[in-house]
């Protein structure tokens, strides 16, 4: 081969290199993947009102200033919650400052400044507050305090109410007062309201008039009128106000 087609020969494979590094720099990238936006779940409401029926009777309605409702799960975050809760011969309002309704297990919680009142003067406050519709709960917990309407009232730190069965068990510092000044204290107590009985048990202390007692259980059928102690029982009697009986 001659020097000049060996230059030929050079010049071609230098062209035909150019011509593929040009290709490779110019053929255009595979473009960026689309992102998939997905659609919201959670929609929001300015005021709605829920309710719940029970042979074509409401037992209940709930009405909040807004609502937050998860389109998968339907359950529901609610702000400044109002509510009402038909007793049979009774109407329960119900104010809170949120609250969460789990549709799927009919549960209702609420929290910030629990009431829950009606027209005689009846009146329960907590932090929070749980209603199982299913079982016809009410479990309420921390500062709960409760007034009845012959100005009895109940402090303690959980409680829970069994509506069908009319049965509240109070736990954790419990302190009644009753109409009349007497006071109880102690861990737990079980109130059978129907019954007008009461079982109170744990660091049993009782003031009455002059009276202090002391137990491991307290008893009463009349709704704390009269009781009964056992367990470690110690009763005193001429106490003065103000004296460090307990």
């Amino acid at each position: 081969m001659s020097t000049r087609d060996k230059i030929l020969a050079a010049i071609g494979v230098i062209f035909f290199v150019c011509l593929a590094v040009w290709v490779v720099r110019t053929t255009p990238s595979a473009p960026p993947p689309i992102e998939k936006v997905e659609p919201p779940t959670v929609m929001e409401y300015e005021g709605n009102t829920i309710t719940e029926e029970k042979d074509g009777k409401i037992i209940w309605e709930l009405t909040c200033d807004k609502m937050r409702v998860d389109s998968i799960t339907q359950d529901m975050e609610l702000l400044n919650v109002k509510g009402k809760y038909y007793d049979d011969d009774k109407i329960w309002k119900l104010t809170a400052q949120r609250g969460i309704y789990d549709r799927t297990q009919s549960i209702i919680y609420v929290e910030g400044e629990v009431v829950v009142e009606n027209d005689d003067g009846e009146k329960l406050l907590s932090d929070e507050l749980i209603w199982y519709s299913e079982e016809q709960m009410l479990t309420a917990t921390g500062n709960v305090d409760v007034t009845k309407d012959d100005g009895s009232e109940l402090l303690s730190d959980e409680l829970t109410w069994f509506a069908d069965k009319e049965t509240l068990t109070a736990t954790g510092n419990v302190k009644v007062k009753d109409k009349d000044g007497g006071k109880l204290f102690s861990e737990k107590l079980e109130w059978f309201t129907a019954e007008e009985k009461v079982i109170a048990t744990g660091n049993v202390r009782i003031s009455k008039d002059d009276m202090r007692g002391f137990g491991d259980l307290a008893y009463s059928k009349n709704n704390f009128k009269n009781f009964g102690l056992l367990g470690h029982a110690k009763v005193l009697k001429g106490v003065k106000d103000g004296d460090e009986a307990f």
